[in-house]
């Protein structure tokens, strides 16, 4: 779907969510500023992947759900239920060999860090029958704090546009 499809159907303009990283692919949302937590990553003239998100693990209001009723705050076997197989792995951001996380934690214990490190989130990966298209729900705690849906290869990068 283009900008100009999307801004149809939505009966309102998009804006760029922040400085462009290019004119060939960037971040965009509502100008009327509704649904703030829902943005949509434009790469050459296309929409490739939606994303529903808010700082700070905020949920929507109201909540914004795919298809199946699923959105911020179902749990993972919410999603199961609904998609029936699933692909769960560690986020991005949580991929660590165990030498990575001993030196992680050595340096921890230099500085004088001593809370515990957050539990870790998952990527629960529910792919289109066509594996085109995927929805990916990161999750912690078997919570769902943030979604996106879109193209693949797009969406399977935790970057767009770098």
């Amino acid at each position: 779907m283009t900008v100009q499809q999307a801004e149809r159907a939505l009966n309102a303009k998009l804006r760029s969510a922040d400085a462009p990283f290019s004119k060939d692919c960037y971040v965009t949302g509502r100008a009327d500023g509704k649904e703030e937590a829902l943005s949509y990553v434009v790469i050459d003239g296309k929409i490739t992947v939606m994303t529903v998100f808010l700082p700070k693990e905020q949920r929507p209001d109201p909540n914004i759900v795919d298809s199946s009723g699923i959105g911020v705050g179902s749990t993972e076997a919410d999603i199961r239920r609904a998609y029936g197989r699933v692909r769960k792995e560690l986020a991005p951001d949580f991929r660590f060999s165990k030498e990575e996380l001993a030196e992680m934690a050595k340096e921890r214990a230099k500085r004088g860090v001593t809370e515990p490190e957050p539990p870790p989130q998952y990527w629960i990966v529910v792919e289109n029958p066509d594996h085109k298209r995927a929805i990916i729900f990161q999750t912690r705690d078997q919570k769902v704090l943030h979604y996106e849906i879109g193209l693949k290869p797009e969406i399977m990068s935790s970057e767009h546009c770098i």
